[in-house]
Order: C-alpha cells, then structure tokens, then sequence
C-alpha cells in the first residue's frame, strides 16, 4: 500500500515537473534576465522585493478579464511599472516579457537620452536604471487568452535622465 502511494506521488510529480521548468515566471527568471542586461552596462543588480510582487500580483488581478486594458492605467507615481501584453493565445512568460523589454535596446540613444525608431525603448531603460534597486513582477493568462505580465521597480527609474 506504501509503495503504490510513493509510485502515485512520483508519477504526479514527474506530470508536473515539465511545467515547472517551462513556467518562467519565478523571481529568479525575472531578476536573471534583468540582471544580465544591468551588468552589461554596469549596473548593480535588482533585488526581489514582496511588497512589489503584491502590487504586480494586484495589477494582473485586476487586468484578468481583458489583458489589452492593462496597458491604459496610469503609472503609480511611487513605483515605475514595465507592462507586456500578448493577445496570442501562444505560451508567454515572465522571462518573454523582459527579454522583449531588453530586446529594445538598440532603439536606446544613450547621447540624446532618447527612443530612436519611434520605438518604446524606455521600457528597456526601466530595466537597466541606476536608480531601481528593487524588483517584484507578476504574470497572468487573461480570460480573453492573452497573458498580461508586469513589473514593478523601486525606485522609479527617470526617464528623464541616463539610466546609466
């Protein structure tokens, strides 16, 4: 009886063990990312901060039944706040979001402080500003089949000055 309990417990683990591995929506896979992309301009790495996972968890609450309104709420002005949205009902995570923020990079013009491209690029400087020491995301699937991911900085990053 032991043992047909230990081999049912193991066979529900091994089921679930891939999903774990795919989530990417644990702190280390958000900060990982972050991180890299700090070091490659000489910033200080990110710290997990709780309170800022309550307020991203609250956030993606919030947001649940149609992700694409997410992206129309005002910033708090005690936090900056990084939003990424996919419509798609393909996987997305945590990790996605930030590499997609990351990815901007080339659309960043250190000199004039500026996007160039017309692109969004200081979704990548919130990622990389000097001034964040703290760190707390959330992800959610929203009910019209999209994901909403966020994340919550403090610090505000400026976008007013260099991140670096």
């Amino acid at each position: 009886m032991v043992r047909l309990h230990i081999q049912s417990m193991l066979t529900s683990f091994i089921s679930i063990l891939p999903l774990c591995l795919l989530a990417q929506n644990f702190p280390q896979d958000y900060l990982r990312i972050h991180n890299d992309a700090r070091a490659m301009v000489g910033v200080p790495p990110l710290l997990w901060d709780s309170k800022l996972e309550s307020y991203a968890n609250s956030f993606v609450m919030e947001h649940v039944a149609d992700c694409a309104k997410g992206k129309d709420i005002e910033d708090d002005d005690n936090y900056s706040r990084n939003i990424a949205i996919n419509s798609t009902p393909k996987d997305f995570t945590g990790a996605d979001a930030v590499e997609l923020w990351v990815s901007l990079k080339p659309f960043y013009d250190y000199e004039s402080n500026s996007c160039i491209g017309g692109m969004p690029c200081f979704l990548y400087t919130q990622v990389v500003s000097r001034a964040s020491i703290y760190l707390g995301c959330a992800t959610i699937k929203c009910q019209n089949g999209g994901t909403l991911v966020t994340c919550y900085y403090d610090p505000p990053g400026s976008v007013f000055r260099r991140p670096y």
